[in-house]
């Protein structure tokens, strides 16, 4: 008779868990998350402002290469947003360390701060540019890179922080 050890069979009830879970919470708690950051645009201090301003240039950058959806701007840049959301969604289940251990709003929550901090570095790298000449002003470019390497820590954080395993959960395994 085969068997396998307690170690990997753990490892055998999380993927099955994980492919079992539900996408479309992912994606809804992913959504109200973007959401959220993009309502962060109304508060009247600078720092806070920075992620909604990525998320409309990250669409205007879209709007560009398929310049037809222009006028249908009240239609599709919240569908813009939910596919940031469904991305957030399925890199929170590509890179989360566990699944049954921590909340789902935090770990996708970690998707989210992925997806922000990659369009960060994307903006600074393209559209902020490396500097010319020296007459270029670097603001910007070090603002997004900040912001990127912010949210990508945060996104690290979250997705790959070990979960706390009490001493009575390891007394069961032994048995």
């Amino acid at each position: 008779m085969f068997t396998t050890s307690p170690r990997l069979q753990s490892l055998m009830v999380s993927r099955r868990t994980l492919r079992n879970a539900p996408l479309g919470r992912d994606v809804a708690i992913a959504y109200a998350i973007i959401v959220a950051l993009y309502l962060l645009k109304f508060i009247p201090f600078q720092p806070t402002q920075i992620p909604p301003y990525l998320l409309i240039v990250a669409y205007d950058l879209v709007e560009v290469a398929l310049p037809v959806l222009t006028p249908y701007y009240p239609i599709v840049f919240p569908l813009f947003l939910y596919v940031l959301a469904v991305g957030g969604a399925s890199l929170t289940r590509i890179f989360r360390a566990t699944d049954g251990q921590q909340s789902a709003w935090l770990q996708t929550l970690g998707g989210v701060c992925l997806i922000i901090g990659i369009l960060s570095l994307g903006f600074g790298a393209f559209v902020g540019g490396p500097l010319v000449s020296p007459t270029d002003n670097p603001t910007p470019l070090a603002i997004t890179g900040a912001t990127g390497i912010v949210f990508l820590g945060v996104a690290w954080w979250l997705l790959g922080r070990p979960t706390v395993q009490y001493v009575s959960d390891v007394g069961d395994e032994r048995s």
